[in-house]
């Protein structure tokens, strides 16, 4: 399972949200603990003692709760796996990187609360992973699993695992079965994937795919893209992307930010670099990313209102995917001169409730003159 050689700095999976048709993989919260502490209790008797609750009833929400928030300052590579429509929690998916797993060949793990197997989460919850995990340049991963649990073995032959013949020592509790996904071939054609991840967090293959993607549009004529001062505008501090095999087609970006509009402060997701590749337009990539791009501001509870200003023949393309365009005047910082001020009472400005405050789910935008605090997106 030892690999040998260089290994390419690769992104944290802890710090990524992954969403698949149903469910959304985020990182895990302590709020999760409540879901965690009842997949304990409900654990098979034959899975070990140290992986169900003791005699005392330990380990406790709170002993949970403190755990996640151990592991947040860490990174913890397990994903909570919840419901897209509803939020509900439904339990983990993610990839382990010691003990079975190495740096460069990790173990999946996966448990969900059991009124919900027999759905195929855990397949799709497991798939989305994968995806990210072949991005990434993982070639080869593990899974262990008990030859009791046929649930999980189906779910990891339809996965591609097969078993390794490099079973572990039978216990008392059982056989385990050591699986592996070999590496293969790519499948065509590549199947698209989405990923929402924090700047700070991406990996350089996902920096070098934006980079060749910007690069392919504006590189003529505003030069190579820098992420941390794209031709001026502010940095993104969250990006959605589209992949299809390790090549982006589709990003948008936005920045957390609080602004004045009037007399109010306003928290926005200052929202730029929506571009798809020149390859994909028509396809319906920029609507599908940009809907993932508003479904990470819903869940972000430091944004009230997506915010952007655009020109006026892609207001169309904006308001059909919800946003809301409204009239006002603009001041930001020069992009040119940082000690100049710029007012703009003609663009576009278009702003999208996101739901971090009641006014926000109302889609009540406050009346009054913007002042962006900074540089636009």
């Amino acid at each position: 399972m030892n690999s040998t050689g260089s290994t390419p700095a690769r992104g944290a999976l802890g710090e990524t949200t992954l969403r698949t048709d149903r469910l959304t993989l985020r990182p895990q919260v302590v709020a999760d603990a409540e879901v965690f502490h009842r997949l304990w209790t409900e654990r098979d008797d034959r899975v070990p003692p140290d992986r169900r609750l003791d005699t005392t009833g330990h380990p406790t929400v709170s002993d949970i709760a403190a755990h996640i928030a151990e592991e947040r300052d860490r990174r913890s590579d397990l994903l909570s796996v919840q419901d897209a429509t509803t939020g509900e929690v439904y339990g983990y998916c993610g990839l382990i990187f010691a003990g079975k797993g190495s740096a460069d060949e990790p173990e999946i793990a996966f448990e969900l609360l059991s009124k919900v197997h027999n759905h195929g989460y855990a397949t799709e919850a497991a798939r989305a992973v994968l995806a990210w995990s072949d991005a990434e340049g993982y070639d080869r991963l593990w899974a262990s699993v008990w030859d009791w649990n046929v649930a999980s073995r189906r779910v990891l032959e339809k996965l591609g695992f097969e078993d390794s013949g490099d079973d572990l020592p039978t216990g008392e509790h059982g056989r385990t079965i050591l699986t592996v996904r070999a590496p293969r071939p790519k499948p065509a054609p590549v199947a698209e994937h989405v990923i929402t991840v924090e700047h700070g967090a991406l990996s350089e293959s996902q920096t070098a795919a934006l980079r060749d993607l910007f690069d392919s549009e504006y590189r003529e004529t505003h030069g190579e893209w820098d992420p941390d001062r794209p031709y001026g505008y502010s940095p993104a501090d969250v990006h959605t992307m589209i992949f299809h095999g390790d090549v982006a087609v589709a990003h948008v970006g936005f920045q957390r930010r609080v602004i004045r509009v009037g007399e109010l402060t306003v928290a926005v997701a200052g929202t730029g670099g929506v571009l798809v590749h020149s390859d994909w337009r028509s396809r319906g990539a920029g609507r599908r990313v940009m809907t993932h791009a508003q479904q990470a501001m819903r869940d972000d509870d430091r944004v009230e209102f997506g915010y952007l200003g655009c020109r006026e023949e892609v207001v169309s393309f904006y308001q059909r995917t919800g946003w809301s365009r409204v009239n006002a005047v603009e001041r930001h910082v020069s992009m040119i001169d940082a000690r100049a001020t710029v007012t703009s009472a003609s663009g576009p400005i278009l702003v999208f409730a996101a739901g971090a405050n009641p006014d926000a789910r109302a889609g009540q935008w406050p009346h009054g003159d913007i002042d962006l605090n900074g540089t636009p997106w």
